[in-house]
Order: C-alpha cells, then sequence, then structure tokens
C-alpha cells in the first residue's frame, strides 16, 4: 500500500518528498476511491454497514491501535537481543518467550471470561492498560538492563496484549446477525495486522531519527576520536558492527587494510557506543505505543455490554440491528 512504503520511506526523506508524501497522497485517494466502491458494491469486500454496530467499530478501531505498538515489541525486541546481546536469530526467538507466554496466560483466561461471564468492557480496558505499563517499562531498556528484568517487562506487555486476540473476535460475533459472523472476525483480524504494518512503518522512521542523533553522541562520549567515527559512514561501517552477535570483526573487516591499524584500538569503545545508542533508540520505538494502547483504553470504554457467549445474537431481522445495540 502507497500509504505503508510512504512512512516507511520518511526515515531516509522529508515529508514533501514525493517518495513519503506524494506516496501517502496516493495512497489516501487509493482508498477514497476503495471506500466508494465498496459502498455501491453488491456484495463488498468489507461490508461497511458493519461499522455502524458501536461493538464492531470500537473493536476494530481498539485492536488497530493495539497491535501498532504491540508488534514494535516483536520486531525490535529480537534484534536488540541480536545487536546488543549477541544472541543468533534462533536464541533470540527464544528470548522472546516470556512475551509469548504471556500473551497465550492472558488470551485463554480473557476467552474463558468473556464467553462464560459476558463481561468484557472492564477486562478490555485493564488488558489495554497494562499493555501501556508494559510498553511504558520497555522504553527503559539499556544496554546494562538485566535481562530478567527484561523478561519480566515482556511478560507484562503480553499479558495485555493477550485479551485483544480473544476478546475482540467474540465481542464483534455476539454483536452481528450470523450471516456477517464471517465478515466481521475478518475485520478485526485485517485491521490487527494493518494497525501493526502501519505501527512498524512509524516506529521504524523513530528508531533511524534516534540512532542518527544517539550514536554521535555515544560514540563522542566513549572517548572515539571524530576521524575514526567517520568511518562508521562509509559503506559497511555501522551495518557491520550491527551485524548478528558483531563484537567488531566484521567492522574491521570492512575498512581498507591502511585504516585498519589506526581503528583497531577503537574498536571495543565503538562496539559499546554503537550498543547503547541501539538501546537508546530501540527504547524510543516503544513510546508509540504507550499512546496508541491509552487511545485503545478509553475506546473500549464505549462498549455497551451484551453477553459475548458465542451463541447466536439477539439480532433484529425487522430492524436489522442488535438488540442490545452493541
Amino acid at each position: 500500500m502507497p500509504i505503508l512504503v510512504g512512512l516507511t520511506n520518511k526515515s531516509t526523506a522529508a515529508w514533501t518528498d514525493a517518495s513519503v508524501g506524494g506516496l501517502i497522497a496516493l495512497g489516501a485517494v487509493i482508498l477514497a476511491i476503495f471506500i466508494g466502491v465498496e459502498t455501491r458494491a453488491a456484495e463488498p469486500i468489507i461490508p461497511l454497514g458493519l461499522f455502524r454496530t458501536r461493538a464492531v467499530a470500537v473493536s476494530v478501531t481498539a485492536a488497530f491501535l493495539a497491535a501498532s505498538g504491540f508488534f514494535t515489541a516483536v520486531v525490535f525486541l529480537p534484534r536488540w537481543f541480536q545487536v546488543v546481546g549477541g544472541a543468533s536469530a534462533t536464541i533470540s526467538g527464544y528470548e522472546m518467550l516470556p512475551l509469548l507466554g504471556g500473551i497465550i496466560i492472558s488470551a485463554v483466561a480473557a476467552g474463558q471470561i468473556v464467553a462464560r461471564t459476558g463481561r468484557y468492557r472492564r477486562l478490555m480496558f485493564g488488558a489495554m492498560v497494562t499493555t501501556a505499563v508494559g510498553l511504558a517499562l520497555l522504553t527503559q531498556l539499556r544496554v546494562d538492563t538485566p535481562q530478567p528484568l527484561l523478561w519480566a517487562w515482556m511478560f507484562v506487555t503480553g499479558l495485555g496484549v493477550g485479551p485483544m486476540f480473544a476478546a475482540f473476535p467474540l465481542i464483534v460475533q455476539s454483536n452481528v446477525p450470523v450471516t456477517q459472523i464471517g465478515a466481521a472476525s475478518s475485520s478485526v483480524s485485517f485491521f490487527q495486522q494493518v494497525g501493526g504494518t502501519v505501527g512498524l512503518a512509524i516506529t521504524g522512521t523513530v528508531f533511524a531519527t534516534s540512532m542518527t542523533n544517539e550514536l554521535p553522541r555515544a560514540l563522542g562520549g566513549a572517548g572515539v576520536p571524530a576521524t575514526v567515527g567517520q568511518a562508521l559512514a562509509g559503506p559497511g561501517g555501522l551495518q557491520a558492527l550491527t551485524g548478528v552477535g558483531s563484537g567488531g570483526g566484521a567492522f574491521l573487516a570492512s575498512l581498507p587494510g591502511g585504516a585498519r591499524a589506526a581503528v583497531e584500538p577503537f574498536v571495543p569503545a565503538i562496539v559499546g557506543a554503537v550498543h547503547s545508542a541501539f538501546s537508546i533508540a530501540t527504547a524510543s520505538t516503544f513510546a508509540i505505543g504507550i499512546g496508541t494502547s491509552l487511545l485503545a483504553s478509553g475506546l473500549v470504554l464505549l462498549f455497551r455490554e451484551a453477553p459475548a457467549t458465542g451463541a447466536e445474537p439477539s439480532w433484529s431481522k425487522e430492524t436489522g440491528e442488535t438488540a442490545s445495540a452493541g
């Protein structure tokens, strides 16, 4: 989608550049055309009438917002484990288990609570706030953060995210006619994916900007001469240092033979500075998710609770609306 490509390009170009602002404008035009076509279609891909039901509109919007923060953790934390922790791609996946464990536990519990009690407004409010708290803790990530503490932060984040996957589908299913359950459920999943993609495009720009600002400061603080720091701007410099498990060897290998002897004494300081800047830049990406999760927590308070047991909703064929007005 042009909008996503434009947001991604923002890390290397200005808003007024055609590759950023132009693509976003093009995407907006395409989106407007799509909505116009869907409005008139006999069998639309996404029945827009669904969004007149409050439960569907709130669920889809909240899922979009919450996913934009959650997907950031899924993508950037493994990178941090690889670059700063020196873990392999496989090990960095194992390091994500506390986050996944929290998701599994809370998703199962939330599904049972909603299915058995039909209550979900307070549950989803608490889940979105917990997500915001977990992401706020992750913004404290630094190069020397103890791993058990980081795992605890990830677990808290996972506890907040889990209900999003279990409860929102149940909520929309109980507030739409049987013939539209499939479309409503798929809409929640679709907007979760789109929210995650948009969030990653934005946070990717945040990461790149933060890394650009923090690295010179970290290099200067580590006592690295400016002339040596300039080598990082060359081909393969920063990329080699931030490679999987890099300890500086790949960086040295990427330099011309005559420069290696001059740079080698500063490699430990350079690596430490890059890891420090990388940690701060990674932590900065979670700030967006705090805001979106808090917005989602406010939205879910708009729910009007109705039994969300997965049974056929009290929908009137005469009025075309749910009796609960979801």
